[in-house]
Order: C-alpha cells, then structure tokens, then sequence
C-alpha cells in the first residue's frame, strides 16, 4: 500500500489523497458490500475532501485491518460465499463500527438501519443513511409466490425503512425520486447519483472510431437480474450475425454461488470463440477497458426496482463515449434517449441484442460521430466530482460536527 502521486492505493481499490485539512473526526463506513465499492469509493473520497479520517469496515479481500494512509484505515472481512452469510456478517460489522468509537457513521445496507439507529440513540452521534436501491420496490419484487402479495409487503417495507431512518442525521440517494421520498419523510436529504468519477476518463477522451464498434463489452454483474442468460445468449447470436465482433464480459459476481450458476450456463450453452472472459479489476482501470470498445451492453431484466433505474454501467459508458445496447425499460429509456446513441432490445431476447449491435455496424459512421457528441455532453454533466460530491460534503458537515 502506498501514496504515489497522492493516490491512496491497495490491492482492491484506489482514492485521491486529500488536500483539505484534517478536522481530526472519523467517519465509519460499515457495509457488507464488497471492498472496493465503486459508489462506497466516491462517497468516501467526498468525506475525505470535506476534511474527515475514513474507517472503511468491508467484505472480501485479504482479511485484517491495515491504514493505507493517516487518515484512512480498513477493516476487511472474508468475503461471503452466498447472500444468506452476507446477512449473518451484519451483527459483526455493526460491532466492530461501536467498537471504533468514530464520530459518525455512513451506511450503506438496508439491513444496518435497525443497529445504526440503536447505536445513534444510544451515542447521540450522526449515522448517515446511504441509498443504493429502491429498496420496498426491490425486495417486494424478488418475494417468492403470487403478486398479490407484493403490493402489502412493498408497504411494510417502506414503513420499516421510513421508520428506521427518520431519526438518523440523514440521506444521501442515488435518484431525484428517491429524494421526494426522503424529503417527504422529513430527512435532510443529498441526491448524488451514480455517476463516475473523473479518474474513469483516464487522461483524455478517445474519439470512437468503426473499428472500435467491434469489441462489444460487458462490465456489469452476472445475475439472472442483471441478464446473465442473455449475455451468454447475445454471444451466441453475435457469432451468428456479427462475427467479426469480439465480446468482452468481466467476471464481476456478488458471490460464490452467481459464480456457479453463471459457469453452469456456459456448460450448458458452450462457450463461443467471440466471448473473452475478464478477470475482475480495480474500479480505477475500468475505463482503460471501456475505452478500447464501442459499443457497450446493459442485460438489466424487468424486475423488482429495474423499471425505475438506470444502470451505473450506463453512466459509464456514456461518460466515455460507447454507443449501447441496453434492455428496453422506462428509465433505461428516458436516458438513453437522452444522453446516449445506442439500440434499445427486449430484455428478455439475446438475438433482440444482437439485433441491435448489427444495427450500430451497419451505421457506423454515423454512431461514431453521435456516440463523440453525447460523450462530450455527458462529461460535462455526468461528473461525480461536479455533480454529486459538492453535495454530499455539505450534508456530512451539517451532520458530523
């Protein structure tokens, strides 16, 4: 580990050292997501920048507690092998945040809310509440049995989540309506969505070329929710319709057992010569990735919150100037139409997708010229940095003093 250039590096993830001095208060991050959380990371980085220590407690990665920079430290987990001991690492996360006495707390799960506002009210110290999801949409859609049961369940949970936040310090959401919904409830509320972070750009932008629209990539998670079947199918039609295109998917599961089930897959399907398998990599050199490609594929199935989300990935894309391929969903819709150039495909047909990148080849000329465009529009407005962070640091001011 170490601080070259006034990077923060370790083996999983990377930060800016920060210039703004030290207020001598910690911030906690306890979660149960993955160490080296991209949005976890950009949050972090704003909390740093507002003059505050971070204490990173996360999943995966070699276990053990190290402080890669003074004002940094990291607790790492083992890394869960299902969702189930995700679950049952939550009481132990929760502890070892008390246990490091911060000054605040920055959550980032769901299922903290009920040990952070018990330990809120029992320290009189700020927690603030970190929202990923829609998360009475998302977990009322994935309960098993008739749909009827859905619409009562999406109702407890939103009464569970209203119940448990509104006595915290604050929100800091990744949509506009999820900021109605947090102001509706009266909590002081930040809205930053999930747009990358400057250093996705690397040095400076690469115009997109035809060439480029050959390599066809997929960055996202494989889950059955994030189109895993249709990615593994899309490669199938491609060699069928485009061979000349070369498909780049990143191994990038939540666990153990979205592995098993995706390598099942292609056992059972075959693995064509077009689709190259990725490694996962550090969050820092995924645009290096992006911007070797043209056209970018987003599988998001229609499912629990996916109606009303854009995808990260997307973000990503844009910002590097990758024209797209993505499912056919409202808010999916509304960006791409927007802020992109790209096809938009039934979620549920990999050939749909295949479709829509034949299309793209056959228009190359003319993507390339609207993928450059919307690319030099997108970072001036999809900038973490611009956006987002002047917003988060005011709320974790206001909260921890």
């Amino acid at each position: 580990m170490d601080v070259p250039n006034g990077q923060i590096r370790t083996d999983r993830w990377q930060l800016r050292a920060p210039t703004a001095p030290a207020l001598h208060r910690t911030v906690c991050v306890p979660t149960v997501h993955p160490v080296g959380d991209q949005r976890i990371l950009r949050c972090a980085q704003s909390v740093l920048d507002a003059g505050f220590d971070v204490h990173f407690i996360w999943l995966g990665g070699e276990p053990g507690e190290s402080q890669p920079h003074d004002r940094v430290r990291e607790t790492r987990l083992p890394a869960p092998t299902s969702f189930r001991e995700r679950i049952r690492l939550v009481p132990r996360v929760a502890e070892l945040a008390r246990r490091a006495d911060p000054d605040g707390w920055h959550i980032h799960d769901f299922y903290l809310l009920p040990r952070a506002r018990r330990w809120a009210r029992r320290t009189g110290r700020p927690v603030l509440y970190d929202v990923h999801e829609y998360y009475p949409e998302y977990y009322s859609g994935r309960l098993p049995g008739p749909r009827l049961l859905r619409r009562p369940a999406h109702r407890v949970i939103t009464g569970v989540e209203r119940r448990y936040a509104s006595v915290l310090a604050g929100a800091n959401v990744a949509t506009e309506e999820l900021g109605d919904r947090f102001r509706g409830w009266g909590i002081p509320t930040s809205v930053t969505p999930n747009y990358p972070a400057d250093a996705l750009l690397g040095d400076a932008p690469r115009p997109l070329v035809p060439e480029l629209l050959r390599r066809v990539v997929h960055t996202g998670t494989l889950t059955s929710m994030f189109g895993a079947e249709v990615i593994v199918g899309l490669a199938h039609e491609l060699a069928r319709v485009a061979p000349e295109v070369e498909f780049l998917v990143v191994r990038r599961f939540p666990s153990a057992a979205a592995r098993r089930a995706f390598e099942g897959l292609l056992r059972r399907h075959g693995t064509p010569a077009n689709l190259v398998l990725l490694d996962p990599m550090p969050p820092h050199e995924v645009g290096r990735l992006l911007a070797s490609c043209g056209i970018g594929v987003s599988a998001l199935q229609d499912v629990g919150q996916a109606a009303l989300c854009v995808s990260t990935k997307l973000y990503e894309y844009a910002t590097v100037g990758l024209a797209v391929v993505a499912s056919d969903l409202p808010a999916t819709r509304r960006f791409v139409t927007r802020s992109m150039v790209g096809v938009l495909a039934d979620p549920r047909r990999p050939e749909a997708f295949a479709q829509g990148v034949r299309r793209l080849l056959d228009d190359a000329d003319e993507v390339c010229v609207a993928a450059d465009r919307h690319a030099a529009a997108a970072r001036a407005e999809l900038s973490w940095e611009r956006t987002c962070a002047p917003r988060l640091r005011t709320l974790v001011s206001q909260a921890v003093r």
